[in-house]
């Protein structure tokens, strides 16, 4: 599977109108497409976004409802797919000079750094293989700014090299299937990504070129992460707040492929593609935290948190206690998860005004609120410091007083 595919697939608006490189974000916003999958003209170039913008369009990828997301994720590890290894010769690119101006790449908002690449996956071999979604800030034809985030493993396999004094070779794909880019924002064990991708995507198969390997893309770069520092930013992340500047590594990119008539991918940053991206791939870590502790139904991170800060676990209670024991766990799980409610099996958990029904009317917060002080929490929280605070809300009714909670309106 590729893009194509996914195109086919998503069924998305298609924008016939012209947009200069820096009109794009308004646009969608004026056009109320936000958040739904597009094909803009960008330039003259064709540019798509939003393939993973919904919960609903991830689940059609991942052929389950927009409820199952979680329990999927958390079972895929089961799957038995093969990866398959073919020629780089043998995928439908043209070399072309590496000139990053003849790609449509945004500018995302008036005070960004400059024109930013925001959905290029990285592709790195050192010892193991790492497959993972960077920012990087255009700086000329062929080198950009790449944030590299420590102590991730993109930026641990450039700290070795340039300490041995090497560059860190790597490709960068733009323009994969959805999947691949979700697998590539997964946290998973090191040098798992294509495994990953590959359960995700029911079979996989990666070109070689070298000691890299590639999915199918519309645009494939490679070049070298050096030890040269330049500065990169100001960039909105996933908060919609400003990210500061910072050193971070150049990247120079020396030979670039593309296939005909290319489709360029971008993620809208601090966007819901963005939030999605950065926050679904935790609800499966969350539910199997939360299984060594009770009986967990259903985990969702929530949008009004970016689907990064705050989650609802669904549970079957079965002692008192175990809706304390999944704040817990949910917590520990995602050191940047800042709030979790806990919730009984008979709240929708995709229903926020029934997820207020169950605060309102099962929680009491002398007794059923948790509070835990001093640890630490994500960067992107512009109201943290060194330290954050948690919490936890257990909404769910007491043993053996069902009766007095029962709803008429509920089955």
């Amino acid at each position: 599977m590729n893009l194509r595919d996914a195109v086919k697939n998503a069924e998305p608006v298609p924008i016939e109108k012209e947009l200069k490189h820096d009109e794009v974000t308004d646009y969608l916003k004026s056009k109320n497409l936000s958040d739904k999958p597009v094909i803009l003209n960008v330039e003259g170039k064709r540019v798509a976004k939003n393939f993973v913008s919904s919960r609903q369009v991830l689940a059609k990828y991942l052929s389950v409802d927009a409820y199952n997301i979680a329990r999927e994720l958390a079972e895929i590890e089961k799957r038995d797919v093969k990866l398959e290894i073919s020629d780089f010769s043998e995928l439908d690119v043209k070399k072309r000079e590496a000139n990053l101006y003849d790609l449509p790449t945004l500018k995302y908002y008036p005070q960004d750094g400059g024109r930013y690449i925001t959905a290029g996956v990285v592709i790195a071999k050192r010892g193991q293989y790492n497959a993972s979604i960077h920012r990087m800030m255009v700086l000329d034809e062929t080198s950009v700014a790449i944030r590299l985030v420590p102590p991730r493993h993109a930026y641990l396999m450039w700290k070795e090299a340039v300490e041995s004094g090497e560059e860190l070779e790597v490709a960068v794909a733009i323009g994969v299937h959805p999947l691949f880019l979700f697998a590539s924002a997964t946290r998973v064990p090191a040098g798992e990504e294509f495994n990953y991708a590959s359960k995700l995507m029911k079979g996989l198969k990666l070109y070689r070129r070298g000691d890299l390997l590639v999915p199918d893309s519309e645009i494939i770069l490679f070049g070298r992460i050096t030890a040269e520092r330049v500065k990169e930013g100001p960039f909105v992340d996933i908060t919609g707040t400003y990210d500061k500047i910072r050193d971070e590594p150049k990247l120079v990119f020396d030979e670039m492929y593309v296939k005909d008539d290319f489709i360029y991918y971008s993620i809208t940053p601090g966007g819901k593609e963005h939030q999605m991206l950065m926050g679904v791939p935790y609800e499966p870590v969350i539910y199997k935290f939360v299984s060594n502790v009770c009986k967990v139904k259903n985990v969702i991170t929530t949008p009004g948190s970016c689907h990064y800060f705050h989650c609802i676990v669904q549970i079957e209670k079965k002692s008192e206690g175990d809706a304390k024991n999944a704040i817990l766990a949910a917590l520990a799980a995602n050191p940047s998860m800042k709030g979790v409610v806990v919730v009984d099996s008979d709240i929708d958990v995709l229903d926020y005004k029934d997820v207020e029904f169950a605060v309102a009317t099962r929680f009491q917060p002398d007794k059923d609120f948790v509070v835990v002080r001093g640890v630490r929490g994500s960067s992107l929280d512009p109201s943290a410091e060194n330290t954050t605070s948690k919490w936890g809300i257990d909404a769910t009714i007491p043993l053996g007083k069902e009766e007095k909670f029962r709803r008429i309106n509920k089955s």
